[in-house]
Protein backbone atom coordinates (compact mmCIF):
# COMPACT_ATOMS: atom_id res chain seq x y z
CA UNK A 1 0.00 0.00 0.00
CA UNK A 2 1.38 3.37 -0.97
CA UNK A 3 2.16 5.70 1.86
CA UNK A 4 -0.04 8.74 2.19
CA UNK A 5 1.85 11.89 1.32
CA UNK A 6 2.23 14.25 4.25
CA UNK A 7 0.17 17.38 4.00
CA UNK A 8 2.19 20.44 3.03
CA UNK A 9 1.80 23.44 5.29
CA UNK A 10 1.61 26.71 3.40
CA UNK A 11 4.05 29.42 4.50
CA UNK A 12 2.56 32.05 6.78
CA UNK A 13 1.76 35.41 5.27
CA UNK A 14 3.35 38.61 6.56
CA UNK A 15 0.11 39.44 8.38
CA UNK A 16 0.01 35.99 9.99
CA UNK A 17 3.63 36.28 11.10
CA UNK A 18 2.93 39.70 12.60
CA UNK A 19 -0.12 38.35 14.47
CA UNK A 20 1.93 35.42 15.79
CA UNK A 21 4.65 37.77 17.06
CA UNK A 22 2.01 39.93 18.73
CA UNK A 23 0.46 36.87 20.37
CA UNK A 24 3.85 35.74 21.63
CA UNK A 25 4.57 39.18 23.11
CA UNK A 26 1.16 39.36 24.79
CA UNK A 27 1.66 35.94 26.35
CA UNK A 28 5.16 36.79 27.62
CA UNK A 29 3.95 40.13 29.04
CA UNK A 30 1.04 38.45 30.82
CA UNK A 31 3.37 35.84 32.33
CA UNK A 32 5.57 38.57 33.82
CA UNK A 33 2.61 40.71 34.90
CA UNK A 34 1.20 37.92 37.07
CA UNK A 35 4.28 38.13 39.30
CA UNK A 36 3.24 41.61 40.40
CA UNK A 37 0.80 40.17 42.92
CA UNK A 38 1.45 38.05 45.98
CA UNK A 39 -0.83 35.35 44.61
CA UNK A 40 1.01 35.31 41.30
CA UNK A 41 4.36 35.11 43.07
CA UNK A 42 3.29 32.08 45.11
CA UNK A 43 1.78 30.49 41.99
CA UNK A 44 5.13 30.78 40.20
CA UNK A 45 6.99 29.27 43.18
CA UNK A 46 4.59 26.32 43.35
CA UNK A 47 5.06 25.79 39.62
CA UNK A 48 8.83 26.15 39.79
CA UNK A 49 9.06 23.30 42.30
CA UNK A 50 8.03 20.94 39.51
CA UNK A 51 9.83 22.71 36.65
CA UNK A 52 13.10 23.87 38.20
CA UNK A 53 15.12 22.75 35.17
CA UNK A 54 13.03 24.86 32.82
CA UNK A 55 13.99 28.42 31.95
CA UNK A 56 12.53 31.21 34.07
CA UNK A 57 10.33 32.43 31.20
CA UNK A 58 8.92 28.91 30.65
CA UNK A 59 8.24 28.56 34.37
CA UNK A 60 6.25 31.80 34.24
CA UNK A 61 4.38 30.73 31.10
CA UNK A 62 3.32 27.45 32.70
CA UNK A 63 2.32 29.21 35.92
CA UNK A 64 0.20 31.66 33.90
CA UNK A 65 -1.60 29.10 31.75
CA UNK A 66 -1.94 26.15 34.17
CA UNK A 67 -0.89 26.93 37.76
CA UNK A 68 -1.54 23.36 38.92
CA UNK A 69 0.73 21.74 36.34
CA UNK A 70 3.29 19.28 37.69
CA UNK A 71 4.73 17.64 34.57
CA UNK A 72 4.41 18.58 30.91
CA UNK A 73 5.38 16.96 27.65
CA UNK A 74 4.70 17.26 23.95
CA UNK A 75 2.04 15.16 22.25
CA UNK A 76 4.51 12.61 20.85
CA UNK A 77 6.52 12.46 24.07
CA UNK A 78 3.40 11.49 26.02
CA UNK A 79 2.73 8.68 23.52
CA UNK A 80 6.24 7.35 24.08
CA UNK A 81 5.53 7.24 27.83
CA UNK A 82 2.29 5.34 27.29
CA UNK A 83 -0.18 8.21 27.55
CA UNK A 84 -2.46 10.04 25.14
CA UNK A 85 -3.70 13.61 25.42
CA UNK A 86 -7.42 13.52 26.15
CA UNK A 87 -9.72 14.95 23.52
CA UNK A 88 -10.58 18.61 23.95
CA UNK A 89 -7.60 19.50 26.17
CA UNK A 90 -5.98 22.91 25.59
CA UNK A 91 -2.21 22.91 25.16
CA UNK A 92 0.21 25.03 27.18
CA UNK A 93 2.57 27.27 25.21
CA UNK A 94 6.26 27.24 26.15
CA UNK A 95 9.41 28.31 24.35
CA UNK A 96 11.36 25.46 22.72
CA UNK A 97 14.79 25.58 21.05
CA UNK A 98 14.81 24.80 17.34
CA UNK A 99 18.13 23.75 15.87
CA UNK A 100 18.98 24.79 12.29
CA UNK A 101 17.72 22.38 9.65
CA UNK A 102 20.04 20.00 7.81
CA UNK A 103 19.32 21.94 4.63
CA UNK A 104 20.53 25.20 6.18
CA UNK A 105 23.62 23.50 7.57
CA UNK A 106 24.45 21.98 4.16
CA UNK A 107 24.04 25.37 2.50
CA UNK A 108 26.30 26.92 5.14
CA UNK A 109 28.96 24.24 4.58
CA UNK A 110 28.74 24.69 0.81
CA UNK A 111 29.28 28.42 1.27
CA UNK A 112 32.57 27.86 3.11
CA UNK A 113 31.43 27.10 6.68
CA UNK A 114 32.45 30.46 8.11
CA UNK A 115 31.87 30.13 11.91
CA UNK A 116 30.45 33.66 12.02
CA UNK A 117 27.70 32.68 9.56
CA UNK A 118 26.74 29.34 11.09
CA UNK A 119 22.93 29.05 11.34
CA UNK A 120 21.83 29.60 14.91
CA UNK A 121 19.35 27.88 17.16
CA UNK A 122 16.17 29.91 17.51
CA UNK A 123 13.18 29.65 19.82
CA UNK A 124 9.47 29.31 19.07
CA UNK A 125 6.33 28.69 21.08
CA UNK A 126 5.19 25.06 21.07
CA UNK A 127 2.32 23.28 22.79
CA UNK A 128 2.76 20.87 25.68
CA UNK A 129 0.21 19.18 27.92
CA UNK A 130 0.17 18.53 31.67
CA UNK A 131 -0.12 15.07 33.22
CA UNK A 132 -3.65 15.98 34.31
CA UNK A 133 -4.61 16.24 30.61
CA UNK A 134 -3.54 12.75 29.55
CA UNK A 135 -4.80 9.21 30.06
CA UNK A 136 -2.81 5.94 30.00
CA UNK A 137 -2.93 3.88 26.83
CA UNK A 138 -4.58 0.55 27.72
CA UNK A 139 -2.42 -1.62 25.46
CA UNK A 140 0.94 0.09 25.94
CA UNK A 141 3.73 -2.57 26.16
CA UNK A 142 4.80 -2.98 29.78
CA UNK A 143 2.24 -0.44 30.96
CA UNK A 144 2.44 3.35 31.02
CA UNK A 145 5.48 4.88 32.73
CA UNK A 146 4.91 5.83 36.40
CA UNK A 147 4.59 9.58 36.90
CA UNK A 148 4.41 9.94 40.66
CA UNK A 149 7.48 11.17 42.53
CA UNK A 150 7.69 10.32 46.24
CA UNK A 151 7.28 13.09 48.82
CA UNK A 152 9.57 12.92 51.83
CA UNK A 153 8.17 13.84 55.26
CA UNK A 154 10.19 16.49 57.05
CA UNK A 155 10.15 14.33 60.18
CA UNK A 156 11.90 11.44 58.41
CA UNK A 157 15.55 10.60 57.75
CA UNK A 158 15.34 9.46 54.11
CA UNK A 159 17.41 12.46 52.93
CA UNK A 160 20.08 12.27 55.63
CA UNK A 161 22.62 11.38 52.94
CA UNK A 162 22.19 14.86 51.44
CA UNK A 163 23.48 16.70 54.51
CA UNK A 164 27.18 16.06 53.79
CA UNK A 165 27.02 17.17 50.12
CA UNK A 166 25.32 20.36 51.32
CA UNK A 167 28.14 20.89 53.83
CA UNK A 168 30.67 20.36 51.04
CA UNK A 169 28.88 22.99 48.95
CA UNK A 170 28.90 25.34 51.93
CA UNK A 171 32.69 24.95 52.20
CA UNK A 172 32.99 25.65 48.50
CA UNK A 173 31.22 29.01 48.79
CA UNK A 174 33.10 29.93 51.96
CA UNK A 175 30.26 29.46 54.45
CA UNK A 176 31.09 26.34 56.47
CA UNK A 177 28.36 24.57 58.44
CA UNK A 178 28.83 23.78 62.10
CA UNK A 179 26.52 21.52 64.06
CA UNK A 180 25.63 22.84 67.49
CA UNK A 181 22.44 23.51 69.44
CA UNK A 182 20.98 26.98 69.43
CA UNK A 183 17.82 28.97 70.06
CA UNK A 184 16.59 28.28 66.50
CA UNK A 185 16.88 25.35 64.11
CA UNK A 186 19.62 27.16 62.24
CA UNK A 187 21.19 30.53 61.55
CA UNK A 188 23.57 32.35 59.22
CA UNK A 189 26.08 34.90 60.43
CA UNK A 190 26.90 37.48 57.73
CA UNK A 191 29.82 38.76 59.81
CA UNK A 192 31.88 35.55 59.69
CA UNK A 193 29.86 33.86 56.90
CA UNK A 194 29.20 30.76 59.00
CA UNK A 195 26.12 28.56 59.13
CA UNK A 196 24.90 26.84 62.29
CA UNK A 197 22.32 24.05 62.39
CA UNK A 198 20.98 22.05 65.30
CA UNK A 199 22.09 18.43 65.68
CA UNK A 200 19.61 15.71 64.84
CA UNK A 201 17.65 14.69 67.92
CA UNK A 202 14.21 14.53 69.43
CA UNK A 203 11.96 16.98 67.60
CA UNK A 204 14.57 17.70 64.90
CA UNK A 205 14.86 15.01 62.24
CA UNK A 206 17.58 14.46 59.67
CA UNK A 207 15.22 15.69 56.95
CA UNK A 208 14.50 18.82 58.97
CA UNK A 209 18.26 19.35 59.30
CA UNK A 210 18.60 19.13 55.50
CA UNK A 211 15.76 21.62 54.99
CA UNK A 212 17.28 24.02 57.52
CA UNK A 213 20.70 23.77 55.89
CA UNK A 214 19.19 24.58 52.50
CA UNK A 215 17.50 27.65 53.99
CA UNK A 216 20.74 28.93 55.57
CA UNK A 217 22.70 28.23 52.39
CA UNK A 218 20.18 30.40 50.56
CA UNK A 219 21.03 33.21 53.00
CA UNK A 220 24.73 32.71 52.27
CA UNK A 221 24.15 32.80 48.52
CA UNK A 222 22.05 35.97 48.70
CA UNK A 223 25.04 37.69 50.32
CA UNK A 224 27.86 36.11 48.28
CA UNK A 225 26.41 35.51 44.81
CA UNK A 226 25.27 38.95 43.81
CA UNK A 227 25.21 40.25 40.25
CA UNK A 228 25.36 43.88 39.18
CA UNK A 229 21.71 43.97 38.09
CA UNK A 230 20.40 42.40 41.31
CA UNK A 231 18.14 44.76 43.31
CA UNK A 232 19.17 45.82 46.80
CA UNK A 233 17.24 43.84 49.40
CA UNK A 234 15.97 45.02 52.74
CA UNK A 235 16.12 42.56 55.64
CA UNK A 236 12.46 41.61 55.10
CA UNK A 237 12.91 41.22 51.35
CA UNK A 238 15.98 39.04 51.83
CA UNK A 239 14.04 36.72 54.13
CA UNK A 240 11.28 36.37 51.55
CA UNK A 241 13.76 35.66 48.74
CA UNK A 242 15.62 33.14 50.92
CA UNK A 243 12.40 31.37 51.87
CA UNK A 244 11.39 31.24 48.21
CA UNK A 245 14.75 29.69 47.27
CA UNK A 246 14.52 27.19 50.13
CA UNK A 247 10.95 26.19 49.27
CA UNK A 248 11.90 25.68 45.62
CA UNK A 249 15.03 23.62 46.33
CA UNK A 250 13.38 21.53 49.05
CA UNK A 251 10.57 20.80 46.63
CA UNK A 252 13.00 19.39 44.07
CA UNK A 253 14.30 16.80 46.56
CA UNK A 254 10.82 15.86 47.76
CA UNK A 255 10.52 17.96 50.92
CA UNK A 256 7.27 19.92 51.11
CA UNK A 257 8.07 22.95 53.26
CA UNK A 258 5.21 25.11 51.97
CA UNK A 259 3.48 25.14 55.38
CA UNK A 260 6.48 27.00 56.79
CA UNK A 261 7.25 29.03 53.66
CA UNK A 262 3.88 30.48 52.73
CA UNK A 263 3.59 32.73 55.83
CA UNK A 264 6.81 34.48 54.77
CA UNK A 265 5.37 35.13 51.33
CA UNK A 266 1.84 36.07 52.34
CA UNK A 267 2.72 39.75 52.66
CA UNK A 268 4.67 40.02 49.43
CA UNK A 269 3.68 43.31 47.83
CA UNK A 270 3.45 44.64 44.34
CA UNK A 271 5.88 46.66 42.28
CA UNK A 272 7.28 47.15 38.81
CA UNK A 273 10.58 45.42 39.64
CA UNK A 274 9.18 42.25 41.17
CA UNK A 275 10.15 40.17 38.14
CA UNK A 276 13.79 40.97 38.95
CA UNK A 277 13.40 39.23 42.29
CA UNK A 278 12.13 36.16 40.46
CA UNK A 279 15.38 36.11 38.52
CA UNK A 280 17.40 36.20 41.76
CA UNK A 281 15.34 33.38 43.27
CA UNK A 282 15.67 31.28 40.15
CA UNK A 283 19.44 31.78 39.81
CA UNK A 284 20.23 31.00 43.45
CA UNK A 285 17.91 28.02 43.51
CA UNK A 286 19.65 26.62 40.43
CA UNK A 287 23.02 26.82 42.17
CA UNK A 288 21.75 24.77 45.08
CA UNK A 289 19.88 22.37 42.80
CA UNK A 290 23.05 21.78 40.78
CA UNK A 291 24.87 20.86 44.00
CA UNK A 292 22.07 18.45 44.91
CA UNK A 293 22.04 16.94 41.41
CA UNK A 294 25.81 16.40 41.53
CA UNK A 295 25.37 14.41 44.75
CA UNK A 296 22.64 12.22 43.27
CA UNK A 297 23.30 9.00 41.44
CA UNK A 298 24.26 9.51 37.76
CA UNK A 299 21.48 9.05 35.27
CA UNK A 300 18.61 9.89 37.62
CA UNK A 301 18.11 13.47 36.44
CA UNK A 302 15.51 13.98 33.75
CA UNK A 303 15.98 16.29 30.81
CA UNK A 304 12.73 18.18 31.15
CA UNK A 305 13.12 20.32 28.08
CA UNK A 306 13.76 17.30 25.84
CA UNK A 307 10.70 15.64 27.33
CA UNK A 308 8.61 18.71 26.86
CA UNK A 309 9.15 19.26 23.16
CA UNK A 310 9.84 15.75 21.84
Amino acid sequence: MAKKKAAHRSPMSAAERKERRERDRRLAAAAVEQLRSGEGWQRWLRTRRHFHRYSLRNQMLIALQMPGATRVAGFTAWLKLGYAVRKGQTGIFIWAPCKPSRKKLREWEAAGADPKDRPRTFYRLVKVWDRSQVAPLPDFPGGAAPLESPRQPVEGDSLAWLFQPLRDFAELIGSPVRIEPGPSDGSYSPKDRRIRVNPVGEGFSANAQVATTIHELAHALVRSDREDEDPELTYAEEEVVVECVAMAVCGTVGLDTSADSVPYMAGWGTGEEIERYAGVVDRLARRLEDAVAAASMPGTAEDDMTLAVA
